[in-house]
């Protein structure tokens, strides 16, 4: 996504700016390790300065940036080891909210989470690594939203944002997109049953198999 000048300036202009940033960065421009300048930012967003130097401050409470000695503040960049760290508590909270949504039945839930997983089928018939990670997002942030425990939904996003940092390579790879859409298709269909055990099984299963996964990648710590 790229930074364009800002036109629509809500009462919060921070949020505002944040909400820009932080989609710039997730859809890896600027990619891992490049600086976020605030007066860069500031002419190319159209905003003050004083909001953009916020708003990078709170990337970096998001975990998606961090400072660094002499270079100020970067995209944070996640080395394998961390990514299965994450994914160890990301195994456990999401697991447990698939189980919440299996229990909950949440009015329009299993709809939505149907619509996302035929749009991954779709992404991956045309090859589509950018959409399929996109479908992979909504999909795990759609139950992480309908579990009813807006603190465990919140740790789960953050989680998550990082994890889209750090992932993009897995999606490049077809098998990854094969088995990821079949996981997903099992917690689904735990929810729309109201199966709990199942659902996070399913869940528990899926990340488990990416975090596996994780040892296949050729990336060097930051």
């Amino acid at each position: 996504m790229p930074l364009t000048e800002m036109t629509d300036r809500p009462v919060r202009l921070t949020d505002a700016v944040h909400r820009t940033l932080r989609a710039a960065v997730l859809a890896g421009d600027p990619g891992p390790g490049e600086q976020l300048s605030v007066p860069e930012l500031a002419r190319r967003l159209g905003v003050s300065r004083g909001s953009v130097r916020e708003a990078v401050l709170q990337l970096v409470a998001d975990g998606l940036a961090e400072e660094r000695p002499r270079r100020g503040v970067v995209v944070a960049a996640l080395g394998v080891t961390e990514m299965r760290y994450i994914h160890q508590i990301r195994e456990v909270l999401e697991g447990q909210a698939a189980r919440l949504c299996a229990q909950a039945s949440v009015p329009g839930l299993v709809d939505g989470l149907e619509v996302v997983w035929d749009g991954q089928r779709r992404a991956i018939a045309a090859d589509d690594d950018y959409r399929y990670a996109e479908t992979d997002s909504r999909f795990h942030s759609l139950l992480a939203n309908g579990c009813g425990n807006p603190m465990l939904a919140a740790l789960i996003e953050r989680l998550h944002d990082q994890m889209r940092l750090a992932l993009a390579r897995l999606a490049e790879a077809p098998e990854h997109r094969r088995c990821g859409h079949d996981e997903l298709g099992q917690v689904l269909h735990a929810v729309r049953t109201a199966n709990p055990d199942a659902a996070e099984t399913a869940m528990r299963t899926h990340i488990r198999r990416t975090r596996a996964t994780l040892d296949t990648i050729d990336q060097d710590e930051p």
